[in-house]
């Protein structure tokens, strides 16, 4: 014969699912579970409670059970309030992050910019001490160039004499040989 059937139930524990999950989870699980079981617990108990138990935890007098449903309880209010503190906490840690985000990125771009102009004075002054020797041996190659045409006039000068001298000494030599 088999075994009967029965349903099975996790074997997890609050520490397990705290690894499995991550805490944030496995509190907004508490919470959650927390307002089934109050809630539950209300509806219950607003079957047994009469109107002064009622009027206790509310401060009203409820005057039938559909505004006494919708008036919330201690509880119900209770994990309200802590649910909207946690939502300012959470605005305020985005605004934080947000802010130090911007202050950050506003150094960075200021870095970053700062490093680009040092780098671009540095470039400028390596082209302007280059475009100075430049400046310097363009005017070196003139000078030169201009001695070279000088010489080379120099030369023509003294070629165009003594292929002169040359021509007269041939000269008088073939009139000596006549």
């Amino acid at each position: 014969m088999a075994p009967p059937h029965t349903s099975k139930q996790t074997s997890s524990t609050t520490s397990q699912a705290t690894s499995r999950r991550g805490v944030r989870q496995v509190k907004k699980l508490r919470v959650d579970n927390y307002e089934e079981e109050v809630i539950d617990d209300h509806n219950d108990a607003d079957l047994d409670m009469d109107n002064a138990e009622a009027e206790e935890l509310t401060g009203d007098l409820p005057t039938d059970a559909s505004q006494d449903a919708s008036q919330p309880n201690a509880v119900q209010q209770l994990l309200r309030d802590m649910q909207a503190d946690q939502l300012k906490r959470n605005e305020l840690r985005k605004k934080a992050v947000y802010k130090a985000y911007n202050t950050a990125h506003a150094s960075t771009q200021e870095a970053i910019t700062s490093h680009f102009d040092e780098h671009e004075a540095k470039a400028v002054e390596a082209y302007e001490a280059q475009m100075a020797r430049l400046k310097d041996l363009l005017e070196m190659k003139a000078e030169i160039e201009r001695a070279m045409a000088q010489k080379l006039g120099e030369l023509r000068k003294d070629y165009v004499y003594h292929s002169k001298a040359v021509e007269m000494v041939v000269q008088h030599r073939m009139n000596q040989l006549k």
